[in-house]
């Protein structure tokens, strides 16, 4: 059923796997994860840059589940971003790759800049986008409207990302999983989700346009996928030019994997990481949609057992479960 603990665990923990099977290949073009892993089937170490084993999570995993602990913890919305911005400074002793975008907005916060002025604004990275599955989590559990949702949202997104790209692909990211929890496998309709999700994301672009912001770049990916969504994963990736760090590249991608085999969890998962790119992240965010949708029991139990840290990932979860359904 939509918004139970399982399907709270999944969208947390579909992160996770989603990017640990996508860790060993970031960065890696589709052709070298052919020629050098033969594909990604399972968790696999990084055999290129040699600091991760099999089933270990990069930042997109940290920082979800520090925004995962700072929701859990905090009375509501009002506290977001201190409760995340706190979370996010206390990881700076044990950052795992963090990008130059993220470093330097917690850099900032450790200096002492207020959450809502840290956040980097020239870069359109997936920063935000792929660690925005609890929020999407907490949208569907507590009913909130879009409006609601978006007042809740964008501060906690702004802490470390403000380029108008980065914070639309954000909010769809939130708005996608919201729509995921919602509904079963077999209710799911590819047609209605992407035309909810544009919506979601015209009005985020719409409301930062208001701010002297303007940028309709991830609105403008999202319909020129529109009409593509049962493509081959490689034309997909074009379609997006490419599945990279920008919020209109690898997150509309992750997006339209997910509306074209959302039934098939495993398959979609690894034949999305598998064209390579910024493979990390977007399995991450496509993980996130799938155990929305499935509920975390659906992933493979090589999955659950070979992720790192798996049952303090899932006790964390959990907690952030019962204080949403309490809400």
């Amino acid at each position: 059923m939509a918004c139970s603990t399982d399907r709270i665990l999944g969208a947390c923990l579909g992160t996770a796997v989603g990017d640990a099977l996508g860790m060993p290949i970031e960065g890696i073009s589709h052709q070298n994860v052919r020629t050098y892993y033969k594909g990604i089937k399972e968790f696999r170490a990084d055999e290129q840059r040699k600091d991760l084993d099999a089933g270990q999570w990069t930042d997109d995993t940290q920082m979800t589940f520090a925004l995962v602990q700072a929701l859990a913890a905090s009375d509501g919305p009002a506290g977001w971003p201190s409760a995340v911005a706190g979370e996010y400074v206390a990881m700076r002793e044990h950052a795992r790759r963090w990008g130059p975008t993220t470093t330097a907005a917690i850099d900032r916060l450790a200096d002492g800049v207020a959450p809502e002025n840290a956040g980097e604004s020239e870069e359109p990275t997936n920063g935000a986008a792929m660690r925005a599955a609890p929020l999407g989590a907490w949208w569907c559990c507590t009913g909130a409207t879009r409006e609601e949702a978006w007042s809740a949202i964008r501060p906690v997104l702004a802490v470390t990302h403000r380029h108008p790209a980065a914070l639309a692909a954000g909010f769809g990211q939130a708005a996608a999983v919201q729509e995921a929890m919602a509904v079963d496998v077999e209710t799911f309709d590819a047609a209605t989700f992407w035309q909810t999700l544009t919506d979601h994301v015209t009005y985020a672009e719409k409301k930062l346009a208001e701010d002297g912001a303007a940028d309709t770049r991830v609105s403008d990916r999202l319909d020129r996928l529109r009409m593509h969504l049962d493509e081959f994963p490689l034309d997909m990736r074009d379609l997006c030019d490419g599945a990279g760090v920008r919020a209109d590249e690898a997150w509309p991608y992750a997006c339209a994997m997910f509306a074209r085999r959302p039934h098939l969890l495993e398959n979609t998962l690894l034949s999305s990481i598998n064209v390579g790119g910024d493979a990390d992240t977007h399995g991450a965010m496509l993980g996130s949609l799938l155990g929305a949708l499935h509920g975390w029991d659906a992933f493979p139990a090589e999955w659950h057992e070979g992720l790192e840290a798996r049952e303090r990932l899932e006790e964390e979860a959990g907690a952030l479960a019962g204080a949403i359904t309490a809400a």
